[in-house]
């Protein structure tokens, strides 16, 4: 990947100690009306996604019992996801924020459908999964800036962690339902279908939410931007922008030249955008890898793995319950020490919580009969998520309003970039080593991986460390 030569000019990453033009320029009743609804979707998206965490292996494998082919669409699904963010950031130029977390909402309704007509060729299932990676990618920025924007740069870490509360709690109620109906009746496809049906109107719903109740922050602060620049009167450019020397117009100047993907190129030449993508990158990796056929192990009815010990929907839902539970208790204190203390401190506790759900998985595949300690392993989960939701977001956003999409998106991009090669490799693994070290193999790698990843978040620092502005010489 090149860069055009521009050795005349100077590219300048401006990033402000609290950049909150979205929360300045919105009214209050515009900032109360937009954590309220995201608040709320977030509660419906909860309850609608956790059916779908749920029944989406158990669904896959009903069809197609393969944790390779599995695997493999994993990595798939990360490809398309980082096409979705591309085009997320292209799209949020475009169309503001809103729209194309409408767009995501719409999409995400969509790939549900394809799970209401229990497709017997498992084709239809690969597709909606696809759509249903593209839909939650092209969703994540769009959704995290509006909050960050409309909450402001001192609170974002608590409204943050507020919004996912109740997309927890969402979570929990229906992670409690699914085992109380699974005492009545055996799960199969055509029952899962039916709770495909209420997430399929639930994000309808929350299409309609956005549509007629969110204000967009980038409207507001194009508009602002406008009148400041612009002497209606006079049909003048302000005192501000006649300088053609600014290196803030130089900036803006270079980013047309060079074009959307040029802009992705620029934002890496910051050298703080590069080294928290990287080690966002290198994380993804490791976790992909771990994660790559992990539910789909638990579920395989291998004597040589968990035998009779294995699990089946409500088991499975329960181990989400107990996740979200922890998530539910820890997340306001998390989104709390986020805005306090930064961002590293909490990814680098989340990287420890995280190698203990790891060697608590290697425990129970030795000890199954004791379903107790997977319940452990997914508390240390849940704390792990609780620190990490809040965090990511507060440290993606720590930069500039105009610049929030590009650097979520491009930080996101190598994130994700991160997950291709996981489920390829976890279902090799899992097929090509005899049971139970093809399902632990993969555990392995994470805790070996530590070494590496514990350290790069612990170095990590919070925001660009020359302040306000950043100057990158071609």
């Amino acid at each position: 990947m090149t860069i055009k030569e521009e050795s005349d000019k100077e590219i300048v990453t401006f990033t402000t100690e609290d950049p909150t033009p979205g929360r300045d320029t919105l009214y209050p009743s515009q900032r109360r009306k937009n954590i309220v609804v995201i608040a709320f979707s977030s509660f419906l998206a909860g309850s609608a996604n956790m059916v779908h965490f749920t029944f989406y292996n158990p669904y896959f494998l009903e069809i197609k019992d393969s944790e390779k082919l599995i695997g493999i669409i994993s990595t798939a699904a990360a490809f398309v996801a980082i096409v979705g963010l591309v085009i997320s950031d292209y799209l949020n130029g475009i169309f503001g924020y809103k729209r194309v977390y409408l767009i995501a909402q719409i999409l995400i309704a969509s790939s549900f459908v394809f799970f209401i007509f229990r497709p017997s060729a498992i084709i239809w299932v690969i597709v909606a999964a696809l759509l249903l990676n593209f839909a939650f990618s092209l969703n994540e920025s769009p959704a995290a800036i509006i909050l960050t924007e409309t909450a402001g740069e001192e609170k974002k870490g608590k409204v943050s962690s507020l919004t996912y509360f109740f997309g927890k709690v969402g979570e929990l109620i229906v992670s409690s339902i699914i085992p109380a109906i699974g005492l009545l009746v055996s799960f199969t496809n055509k029952e899962r279908s039916f709770f495909y049906t209420y997430s399929a109107a639930i994000y309808a719903a929350i299409a309609l939410l956005v549509l007629f109740f969110i204000v967009d922050p980038s409207k507001v602060i194009r508009k602002k931007e406008t009148e400041e620049e612009i002497d209606f009167d006079n049909i003048k450019i302000t005192e501000n922008t006649i300088d053609e020397e600014s290196p803030e117009i130089q900036s803006r100047t270079t980013r047309k030249t060079r074009g959307f993907i040029g802009g992705f190129i620029d934002t890496f030449r910051d050298k703080w955008v590069l080294r928290v993508a990287l080690t966002f990158f290198t994380d993804a990796v490791l976790w992909s890898i771990a994660l790559g056929v992990h539910i789909p192990g638990l579920l395989d009815e291998d004597p040589l793995l968990l035998g009779n010990y294995h699990l089946e929907d409500d088991s499975l839902s329960m181990l989400f319950l107990a996740t979200n539970i922890v998530v539910l208790i820890g997340m306001f204190p998390a989104g709390w020490l986020a805005d306090k203390v930064g961002a590293k401190t909490l990814l680098f506790s989340s990287e420890l919580c995280g190698l203990a759900w790891a060697v608590l998985v290697i425990v129970f595949v030795f000890f199954p009969q004791y379903f107790w300690i997977m319940i452990v392993a997914r508390v240390a989960l849940g704390l792990s998520i609780a620190l990490w939701i809040p965090s990511t977001i507060a440290l993606f956003t720590n930069v500039e309003a105009k610049r929030k999409s590009k650097v979520y998106n491009s930080i996101a991009i190598f994130r994700t970039i991160g997950w291709l090669p996981g489920g390829v490799i976890a279902g090799f693994l899992y097929d090509a080593i005899p049971q139970p070290y093809g399902f632990l193999t993969p555990i392995f790698i994470l805790i070996t991986g530590m070494f590496v990843i514990v350290p790069l978040f612990y170095t990590l620092t919070n925001k660009p460390p020359n302040g306000n502005n950043t100057e990158i010489k071609s």
